[in-house]
């Protein structure tokens, strides 16, 4: 049967000529310099073969592990991608899933965004240039597939593999290209054509195609399983030889007559393939194509093989692989934007607190739509009228990293600014005296007695003007039992040495000095303070705390809302708001905003800009956004925030 995709096949070998000809310096490059960087390959369709094609390039020249995605996957992913490297496959770069995974790219910060098409024009083309990106156009002489990806497929395969020969360390050269060219000639020749025609005479509608591969020729099996799929030729089953082994047999032992095994063996598997095929039942159909070595260039030509396959198969029980019987709802559901869509409703403070949501996954929350949490967030905060505000110092007023060095004047500026405008603001630190200290060399005297601290999470509060290093706090009795169990426990810091902590109203322990700060948690279990309630621990970036269990950085709160007029709220932002973090109490308020971590609950604490913006760069843009709203109380300017920025 002669048809649109037997047409389209008859000039494959054109597009791999100019393909072979191309330069392809650029890829090679983009290759080479992401080598040792995890990487993302992004498909779907004919371009999700292109991905496979990518990742068995990857493994052959660097030894590299890639993950393909389809752009659900990726748009819904939960992983970090800041030190990933992003190679996004689209034959026309038009279609609004490809824009999808683009955009989810840029929000989430990829290392670098890769896209390769025949479409250097494409809206998903131009996203990714604007952004930064580099677009790798391969050329084609038919810019229309058909219904199957085809020259799109087969030029961007060429491009690959003579990259990679490029890039491999000892290339073959101009030999490569030859050699390739004749392959691929060959496999389209007529008798080639028509000698797998032969082989596939006997399928019918009702069969049963059971791909069983090695999986060092995914790209070719994804394509036959794909293709079959998507023009309707018969139900594919897709497995390697011994996944197989492991009960899918049983599908052959009802339907023999009616299931054809197609074995995609290579020179590793052959021993493993005849092992399984002299045990499959005499009346299932047996096709065996050898892809030898099963690197790229095997690999690049089992796509020409597995081209012609779909066409044999096609012509067996009268579908046209190009021009295949499809409802009128077809064109609808493939330009459907319902990804795009859903890539926009996940900006960075969605993605980030979702993040936190599937870490904690939550039992009680299941039903809450973060979208609808978030609304509900954001309302209340734009609403409310404040004439509190309750800062965290580490992490929040200064960088975890340089939290010995004073606030910045700009930050310093606009709290001056607040407090002159009659804001009632106070201070809940982890920190002891030093907070006061740092605080008072850059603060203005006259504001010193109108700030609270609250020392110690809670433990202990006084306005800005006392010295608590002079007027020490008293010493709680279960801290000092803490402290006696610590001293026993020295196996549990690095350096063994003489007890230093000193009574008071908490213990900090710094990470740093831990052997193990990731099982911290679960060593200080068993101390008679903690095991008995009257001792928790918290946890900020760089330290624990162990408090008296009434302690809570709340104590800040309390101390300024007795300070205001009825109807006006307190604003608390802080860096640390996982629920074992030091600021959970006051940032899982409805008032609470967080500049770092935030809890694993739906209707918990958010932050405003996800992990774009943190620490005190976010707390600037919060301040700056609070402007007077009647005689005295302040409303964040929302709009001013632009949190639904193009994360660009």
């Amino acid at each position: 049967m002669r048809g649109r995709f037997s047409d389209k096949l008859d000039r494959v070998g054109d597009t791999v000529a100019i393909g072979a000809a191309a330069d392809v310096t650029a890829l090679a490059r983009a290759l080479d310099e992401g080598r040792a960087r995890p990487t993302i390959a992004v498909g779907s369709g004919g371009s999700a073969i292109a991905a496979d094609y990518f990742a068995r390039c990857r493994e052959t020249l660097f030894s590299a592990r890639t993950s393909v995605e389809t752009p659900m996957q990726f748009v819904l992913g939960a992983s970090s991608i800041s030190d990933c490297d992003v190679w996004l496959f689209s034959a026309s770069s038009d279609n609004a899933d490809v824009l999808a995974a683009v955009e989810t790219a840029i929000k989430r910060r990829a290392r670098s965004i890769q896209l390769v098409t025949r479409n250097p024009d494409g809206q998903a083309a131009t996203k990714a240039r604007v952004a930064g990106g580099q677009i790798h156009a391969v050329p084609v002489t038919d810019v229309k597939d058909g219904y199957l990806a085809t020259h799109s497929l087969v030029a961007t395969t060429t491009a690959l593999l003579l990259a990679s020969d490029v890039v491999s360390g000892e290339p073959v050269g101009p030999g490569l290209a030859a050699s390739y060219l004749v392959g691929v000639q060959e496999r389209l020749s007529a008798k080639a054509r028509a000698g797998l025609q032969d082989r596939f005479r006997s399928l019918k509608r009702g069969d049963t195609l059971l791909v069983l591969t090695d999986p060092q020729v995914r790209p070719v099996a994804t394509l036959i399983d794909t293709s079959l799929w998507e023009s309707g030729i018969c139900p594919v089953q897709t497995t390697d030889f011994r996944n197989f082994a492991h009960g899918r047999h049983a599908w052959i032992h009802q339907r023999s007559p009616s299931s054809v095994v197609l074995a995609l063996t290579g020179q590793d598997s052959r021993a493993v393939w005849q092992a399984l095929k002299n045990n499959l039942p005499n009346a299932v159909r047996v096709v065996e194509i050898d892809l030898g070595r099963a690197g790229r260039l095997a690999n690049a030509l089992g796509v020409i093989d597995a081209l012609v396959l779909v066409e044999a198969m096609g012509a067996a029980v009268d579908i046209d692989p190009g021009r295949p019987p499809i409802g009128s709802y077809a064109k609808d559901i493939y330009e459907d934007p319902a990804l795009l869509s859903l890539s926009a409703a996940l900006p960075p403070p969605v993605e980030h607190k979702r993040e936190a949501v599937l870490r904690h996954d939550d039992p009680l929350s299941q039903h809450l739509l973060l979208a609808e949490a978030r609304r509900e967030w954001l309302a209340g905060i734009s609403d409310a009228v404040f004439g509190g505000l309750v800062l965290d110092y580490d992490g929040t007023i200064v960088r975890t990293a340089d939290r010995y060095s004073p606030p910045a004047d700009d930050l310093i500026a606009e709290l001056e600014r607040l407090l002159s405008q009659g804001m009632k603001v106070a201070i809940a630190t982890g920190r002891g005296s030093s907070a006061g200290k740092d605080l008072r060399q850059v603060l203005r005297p006259e504001f010193h007695a109108g700030v609270t601290i609250a020392y110690y999470n809670g433990g202990y509060s006084r306005t800005l003007d006392v010295d608590t290093k002079v007027e020490r706090p008293p010493a709680d009795t279960a801290i000092g039992e803490a402290i006696a169990w610590l001293c026993a426990n020295k196996g549990l810091f690095v350096n063994v040495h003489e007890c230093l902590l000193e009574p008071g109203v908490q213990i900090t322990i710094q990470k740093d000095d831990l052997k193990n700060a990731d099982t911290f948690s679960a060593d200080v279990e068993t101390c008679p303070p903690i095991a008995d309630g009257r001792v928790r621990l918290t946890r900020s970036a760089h330290s624990f705390d162990l408090i008296p269990a009434t302690t809570t950085k709340l104590a800040a709160v309390k101390a300024i809302t007795a300070e205001l007029d009825e109807g006006l709220a307190v604003l608390c932002v802080g860096d640390s708001g996982s629920r074992s973090g030091n600021d959970y109490a006051i940032l899982a308020t409805p008032h609470g905003i967080s500049v770092g971590d935030v809890c694993g609950v739906a209707n918990g604490c958010w932050s405003f800009f996800g992990d774009h913006l943190l620490g005190p760069d976010a707390l600037l843009e919060l301040l700056r956004a609070l402007k007077p709203y009647g005689s005295k109380g302040m409303k964040i300017d929302v709009a001013s925030l632009a949190f639904d920025r193009n994360w660009t």
